[in-house]
């Protein structure tokens, strides 16, 4: 027998996250084109190598960094990460998308992959052990207490996104922004989840795989959940392929969706995914029982819910299965030792969801009344600017900043783009918008060239 010693380059030892990840992102997949929306292709997604080197990676990420251009970048990254684990075909084939196909599970990318995304789900996610404390007596009454509290909790609340739909002068936008972050997952649906079934753990496994069956429509395409939530973007004429509002994605509902991705990559994260998809199934029902009050007020019968009417029914069946015969069922049999990872789950998820809810409510308040932040930016105290071009043929592409920033156009014309539907802010020389911190936002040159200016807020105005 024969053994082959293989070199490896003392580089791909030394290498820090940072570096991995811009290699990565540096791939001609992720540079995006000029396009404002993905085209239908789900290998290609806008990872914006130019602005990535201005994440320190090596400063994790803490709760209160959510809504960073740190958070931001790290998710798309870790989010592109995970979805190469699952398969992505395109609806019309992969004849002219070979090459694209070959190079995003390649050999190269998935080396990458492999190599950093341990440390950047650190980065992402370490921050939870520092927000959430389970001590004291875990026992499966205790347990059972608490899941019940913060479900009659999460019922009895308001969704704050929801009520700045209801708020907002373009309702109908606002609207729309929130399908946006649904799609990241409502397209993809229980493709996370689908890494737990595998194995054998008893009846509970059974259990979880009548909820993944729901999901998948028992079978039948067109009943299949991601089939439907396609019909109701159709019916407010939005984009149906995966990831076309990729640039719209907030650090939010990214991490979000990441972190159910994250649990359960890592079996022996196994009762922690076990207590966040009970949560998770518990308040789906209430929560799309609001949103079908605030889009009929909307809509009218203009827009197809018969995906909100289908969660707001089945998850009331799905949170009883997953309290009684996953959540409970587990405890009981695997005794108090799994007891606080289970309680962990639902505090996580339940962190994680707020996230979602509050970014998505922030980015439609700033997107609604952009008229007020032009004026603010007049307002704000500022400090030394940087220059950024950008021209029409350019490829586009959205970002956020860490801290509050005040974008004025220096030369040329541009539209200020915030929303996925509705019109954009045309910008001329001399106009400037207040960027509030981890507001997401892309620059569309008008004229062959633009120029802007984007100074750093010292003192920001009351808003």
């Amino acid at each position: 027998m024969t053994i082959q010693h293989v070199s490896v380059p003392v580089g791909a030892v030394t290498e820090t996250l940072s570096e991995r990840a811009l290699t990565f992102a540096g791939n001609p997949l992720f540079g995006g084109d000029r396009h404002v929306l993905h085209g239908p292709n789900p290998y290609r997604r806008m990872l914006a190598p130019e602005t990535l080197p201005e994440i320190d990676f090596a400063r994790a990420l803490t709760a209160r960094d959510w809504a960073t251009y740190r958070s931001l970048g790290a998710h798309r990254l870790l989010g592109t990460f995970y979805e190469a684990e699952t398969v992505l075909l395109p609806e019309q084939g992969l004849t002219e998308l070979r090459g694209d196909f070959d190079e995003f599970y390649g050999t190269r990318l998935r080396h990458l992959r492999e190599a950093t995304i341990s440390d950047l789900e650190r980065f992402a996610f370490d921050c939870l052990a520092d927000e959430v404390d389970v001590s004291g007596n875990c026992t499966v009454d205790v347990l059972d207490a608490y899941f019940q509290h913060v479900t009659d909790e999460s019922e009895q609340g308001e969704s704050p996104a929801l009520n700045a739909i209801a708020a907002a002068r373009r309702p109908e936008v606002a609207a729309d922004t929130y399908l946006v972050q649904l799609a990241l997952d409502g397209l993809t649906e229980a493709s996370a989840m689908s890494r737990n079934l595998a194995g054998a753990y008893g009846p509970e496994q059974s259990a979880l795989f009548k909820i993944f069956i729901d999901e998948f429509g028992y079978g039948v395409y067109d009943t299949k959940h991601t089939t439907i939530f396609a019909k109701m973007l159709r019916s407010r004429a939005m984009a149906t392929h995966v990831h076309a509002y990729w640039n719209f994605y907030l650090s939010g509902p990214l991490a979000t969706n990441n972190f159910y991705y994250y649990l359960s990559r890592d079996h022996a994260k196994f009762f922690r995914y076990a207590g966040a998809v009970t949560y998770a199934e518990a308040v789906f029902a209430p929560a799309f029982v609001k949103m079908i009050k605030v889009y009929r007020e909307i809509f009218g019968d203009d827009v197809d819910l018969h995906y909100c009417d289908e969660h707001a029914h089945i998850d009331e069946h799905h949170g009883r299965i997953t309290r009684e015969q996953v959540l409970l069922a587990l405890a009981e049999k695997h005794g108090p030792g799994v007891v606080p990872e289970l309680m962990r789950g639902i505090a996580e998820a339940r962190l994680v969801g707020g996230w979602f809810e509050e970014d998505t409510a922030a980015q439609i308040r700033w997107a609604d009344d952009i008229p007020r932040h032009r004026e603010l930016a007049a307002a704000a105290s500022t400090g030394e600017p940087r220059s950024v071009r950008a021209n029409a043929d350019g490829p586009f592409g959205t970002r956020s900043h860490d801290g509050a920033v005040v974008l004025a156009l220096d030369a040329g014309e541009a539209d200020l783009v915030t929303s996925a539907t509705g019109e954009p802010e045309r910008l001329v020389r001399g106009d400037a918008v207040l960027i509030p911190a981890g507001r997401v936002y892309g620059i569309k040159a008008v004229s062959p060239e633009c120029r802007y200016l984007l100074h750093p807020v010292v003192d920001e105005p009351t808003t």
